[in-house]
């Protein structure tokens, strides 16, 4: 009984040759420049801007829901315990605009809004040193 062979090319260079595809494109190494440090953060950002959007017509359809997110920006940043004065006006606004009251609701958005220019910047984190300290 004879054993089957599987057929060999003549020349086993030309066929790996053959599969290969030369490398044609290079990715260049990635850029080592200095690294910037960050822009300071302003507390409320989303949220000002709107009550900015909202603050020329308070007669629109959809401007609690405007502020509503911009609520909700300032709730998922971790914001609203930095910032309460301007997010209680801003929910009182809101509940003075669904009454129709939008002579107060415009009052408490304007001072909500006053408050959150005048808020200070985020400190910027420091970069991480080469050694990590523990304390024991």
């Amino acid at each position: 009984m004879a054993t089957p062979t599987l057929p060999t090319p003549a020349d086993p260079a030309s066929t790996l040759s053959a599969l290969s595809t030369p490398d044609t494109t290079r990715i260049p190494p990635p850029a080592r420049g200095v690294a910037r440090p960050a822009a300071p953060g302003r507390l409320g950002l989303r949220l000002l801007a709107a009550i900015d959007l909202v603050l020329p017509d308070l007669s629109e359809p959809g401007v609690t829901g405007e502020l509503a997110a911009g609520l909700a920006w300032a709730a998922a940043a971790g914001e609203t315990c930095r910032i309460t004065r301007p997010v209680d006006g801003v929910r009182s606004a809101v509940a003075a605009i669904r009454a129709g009251e939008l002579g107060a609701a415009r009052g408490l958005l304007e001072h909500a809004a006053a408050e959150l220019r005048d808020a200070p910047a985020l400190p910027v984190p420091r970069p991480a040193t080469g050694v990590q300290r523990r304390s024991i």
